[in-house]
């Protein structure tokens, strides 16, 4: 989904969607990209005034986000949950089957339309010298190899599962060889898909991960 400007959402809210679904995807996006950090407090009335809404629909959005493992509720207020390195790793297993297989799905079902959108995608990997450039770079590389692979309930079980994923914490861990390592690893992840071979684009996209969850928990304190 794409960001939406801090001082509001009713701008950019989707067409039939509620307030309390934009608010919900705003604040879920903000604390998976780390741009709300762990541990950090989570004022109702201040996220209310902040996206220029009434406290409900961020009352709702927190519960779901309590769902969904984002947030705790410590001594009445809400926190940003931070995730234990047992609790990452699974997940990046989980991401390691489902971004895996969609990865030799995407390579079965791309259209040429979409693979010159893929490359040109690749292509503006060069301009990303800025850690949110690269962090924002990543994930739409991602959804879009997701989308790529035309299963909308695997879209669905990589979006929930991506609570830990390639945000601004993460990208800090990076060395400018790893990150060279991983460009490598997108470049030949995008050869795979295009070039319609199954079996190396299943087994680059678990390269890849595997790759981040090493460093993870390596370097993450």
């Amino acid at each position: 989904m794409p960001a939406r400007p801090a001082a509001g959402v009713h701008g950019d809210a989707r067409p039939g969607s509620s307030l309390s679904e934009d608010v919900y995807w705003q604040l879920r996006q903000e604390i998976v990209r780390g741009e709300l950090r762990p541990n950090q407090p989570l004022a109702e009335i201040d996220i209310a005034e902040r996206l220029n809404v009434s406290r409900t629909p961020v009352r709702e959005s927190m519960q779901r986000l309590a769902a969904d493992s984002l947030v705790i509720s410590r001594r009445r207020r809400w926190l940003v949950y931070e995730h234990s390195k047992q609790e990452i790793a699974e997940i990046y297993e989980v991401r390691l089957a489902l971004e895996g297989y969609a990865a030799r799905l995407a390579s079965q079902r791309i259209s040429d339309g979409q693979i010159e959108e893929l490359a040109r995608l690749r292509e503006s990997a060069a301009d990303d010298s800025q850690l949110t450039a690269r962090v924002e770079h990543d994930e739409i590389f991602h959804r879009q190899l997701v989308t790529i692979a035309g299963n909308e309930r695997l879209a669905s079980m990589v979006a929930h599962n991506r609570n830990f994923a390639f945000n601004r914490q993460v990208a800090s861990l990076y060395t400018p060889d790893d990150l060279a390592v991983s460009a490598a690893q997108h470049a030949r992840l995008v050869e795979a898909v295009v070039t319609r071979d199954g079996d190396a684009a299943e087994r680059t996209a678990r390269e890849h991960i595997q790759s981040a969850l090493e460093i993870i928990v390596a370097r993450l304190p």
